[in-house]
């Protein structure tokens, strides 16, 4: 199967690491996989960064669009990430450099700032070939907003974005809105969920609920991330033998999304706690800390840390995990992440929020601790249960198996090709399809 992916980014990021390990293990599958992206950083020669624009295409661009000093003055001031559906500095052709038939299907990712609602539209037209877009946020669901913190307007029609500045009935997410309406509610797009969080953001969809929706968890490198001995770990990253090691880390340890202020207010408790109950672990515990920015929360932590800033391979990662005694999420808002999983797979029971895929994953004391969301005692009394349990080999052997039935690469793959296999079947693929079942449900 020869696969082209969109996506913004290859290797930054949890959405680019996501999107790449896809491709990874569909090219070392046999399949041919080849990545367009905004940006590259690898040196993979089947992933292509879209080429700067000529002098003719900024012309072009000039002549069709205010120019970039007005266009920046109609955008409003988003509160958090948001995508104005901008193009992109880029030269037309990037986006359609491969011959019709040398692709089977275009899998959509993280576009923002790649791909425009009407680039798709063309990208589709030009290849007509099967569209799965695997969203790693609700951003393809909505009008711009990256996450939408509790906001049901991608439920309707978008407007009066809480996330925007000015805002209105007709603001910039209402128009966002109604061009993804558009352009692509008719399109034959399957949508792949990686959680059932995003699974029921994409049902709720007013766009999109009426399409294909399959399950697949997102594929992650089970041989990387494994169990190896807890003190080979610690050593490794000098860390003592007899430290209780909590591990929490983040892309950007200062995202209000990630839940950190919750997180510090429950390791504040975790040390009353352990003090009530007469017991001395509170001496022994060390926080690994990993992530962009983390030392804005270095004077807040009440027990002794390390630092490891921002982990950008995957074997130092897995270690960190495989040292830990558990790792802590405090996401608020979150449709995966990957994390939990990368920590179970590497036999570290998670205690997170229960939100996005911690659901699909933990279950109570067997294989972590699920906490009310945004509730940091209940956080708090999750940590300490996990650190107090006596049966931490059968918890860290339950946490692998169940990361290891949902996200091995294998699992992934097949489930993969079964619907790659199904979709190349005209009649799986069909826009009159859709448009029809899309008319009786209005």
């Amino acid at each position: 199967m020869r696969v082209l992916h969109f996506a913004t980014l290859d290797s930054i990021g949890g959405a680019a690491k996501a999107t790449y390990r896809l491709h990874d293990a569909l090219r070392n599958a046999g399949h041919k996989s080849r990545m367009i992206v905004l940006r590259k950083e690898s040196d993979d020669e089947d992933v292509y960064e879209v080429l700067p624009p000529t002098r003719y295409d900024r012309l072009k661009k000039r002549l069709l669009t205010t120019s970039g000093a007005e266009r920046e003055k109609e955008l409003p001031t988003a509160s958090y990430q948001f995508n104005f559906d901008t193009e992109p500095e880029a030269r037309n052709k990037s986006f359609f450099q491969f011959p019709r038939d040398s692709v089977d299907f275009i899998c959509l990712h993280w576009i923002t700032g790649l791909l425009t609602v009407k680039r798709i539209r063309r990208i589709y037209d030009y290849y007509r070939k099967p569209l799965v877009w695997i969203p790693l946020d609700q951003e393809p669901l909505t009008g711009g907003c990256h996450y939408s913190f509790g906001c049901e307007g991608f439920k309707n029609k978008c407007g009066n974005c809480p996330q925007l500045r000015p805002s209105g009935g007709n603001d910039c997410s209402r128009v966002l809105w109604e061009r993804k309406y558009t352009y692509l509610r008719a399109l034959p797009i399957t949508f792949v969920a990686g959680t059932s969080w995003v699974k029921k953001r994409i049902e709720e969809s007013s766009i999109f609920r009426n399409h294909r929706i399959e399950s697949i968890p997102l594929a992650i490198d089970d041989r990387t991330f494994s169990p190896v001995p807890q003190h080979r770990a610690k050593a490794a990253l000098g860390i003592e033998g007899n430290r209780r090691v909590l591990f929490f880390a983040a892309g950007w340890i200062d995202d209000p999304r990630k839940g950190m202020r919750y997180l510090i207010e429950a390791l504040r408790q975790l040390r009353e706690f352990i003090a009530e109950n007469g017991n001395t672990d509170g001496d022994r515990i060390l926080l690994l800390v990993a992530g962009h920015n983390d030392n804005s929360i270095h004077s807040q932590l009440p027990f002794p840390f390390k630092s490891l800033g921002y982990i950008e391979d995957d074997r130092t990662l897995a270690m960190a995990y495989q040292a830990a005694d558990a790792f802590v999420c405090s996401s608020i808002e979150e449709a995966g992440p990957m994390m939990i999983p990368e920590s179970m797979l590497c036999g570290t029971p998670v205690v997170a929020f229960n939100t996005g895929g911690a659901l699909d994953l933990i279950v109570p004391m067997k294989t972590g601790y699920l906490a009310k969301c945004g509730d940091s005692s209940d956080l708090a009394h999750g940590i300490f249960k996990i650190l107090a349990a006596e049966n931490v080999s059968v918890l860290r052997e339950t946490a692998r198996q169940t990361a290891f039935e949902k996200h091995s690469v294998q699992k992934v793959l097949d489930n993969y090709q079964k619907l790659f296999n199904h979709l190349l079947r005209p009649e799986n693929n069909s826009s009159d399809k859709l448009r029809n079942r899309d008319e009786r449900k209005v």
